[in-house]
């Protein structure tokens, strides 16, 4: 576990993490069945942005790489990005709802006084209305607001340079290792792996897949003194 004092503030990833992986899995397959042209190109892209550390013009960056995989002008990539990722996949969120914990778990760390983030890859725009989750965060950060896509330890500083918190102070709540847990670990984070199973060696500070027994590990981190 790393050297840490009180934690001050709990961070989020988003799918699979807040809702059923398996809902966001489906969600993307139906996208894929209705626009597989578009989903493949935006598949593509990501995968090549995620090898960019850094780009104060991501959004532009991602726009520029998505008009290369559809042989289109930069305008029409922008004009297609914006109807069917962040206009018509998004707003498929709205059959999704969170684990029903959830707001009770993230209104009781706000009752003991820890602050709640979230940090995303794919964008943000209405997700959070349709989870019924928007008005419970300190912070919501997307990648395209950072700059970068996880496990890049950027998106982690950013979020808590957001929150005005050592990286140290913070647990970072994830589900896919690769990207969350190693990423924020990275970044100087304590984190807890959202997973049935706890992977061989892991580099996780903890394994959870009961929230009421990680909201007991959290309030104990708060008031133990490392």
């Amino acid at each position: 576990m790393q050297n840490c004092k009180k934690i001050e503030a709990v961070i989020f990833d988003v799918d699979g993490t807040l809702y059923p992986n398996y809902k966001m899995y489906l969600t993307s397959v139906l996208f894929f069945i209705l626009h597989p042209f578009i989903s493949t190109a935006y598949s593509r892209m990501r995968l090549k942005v995620r090898k960019v550390d850094y780009s104060e013009n991501f959004k532009e960056l991602k726009v520029n790489i998505f008009a290369k995989e559809i042989k289109r002008t930069k305008e029409e990539a922008a004009l297609l990005m914006e109807k069917y990722i962040y206009g018509q996949f998004i707003s498929m969120f709205k059959w999704i709802k969170p684990f029903k914990i959830i707001k009770k778990l993230v209104i009781e760390l706000k009752n003991h006084g820890i602050k709640v983030g979230v940090i995303s890859d794919f964008p943000v725009g209405k997700k959070f209305s349709y989870l019924g989750l928007d008005s419970y965060w300190d912070i919501i950060c997307s990648a395209d607001e950072i700059g970068a896509l996880k496990p890049k330890p950027e998106s982690f500083k950013f979020a808590a340079s957001k929150l005005g918190i050592d990286p140290g102070k913070i647990i970072y709540v994830g589900n896919h290792y690769q990207y969350d847990i190693i990423g924020a670990n990275n970044a100087g984070m304590m984190t807890a792996h959202f997973s049935l199973f706890k992977k061989k060696n892991s580099k996780a500070d903890y394994t959870f897949i009961n929230y009421k027994k990680f909201l007991e590990f959290v309030l104990k981190l708060k008031t133990t003194e490392k």
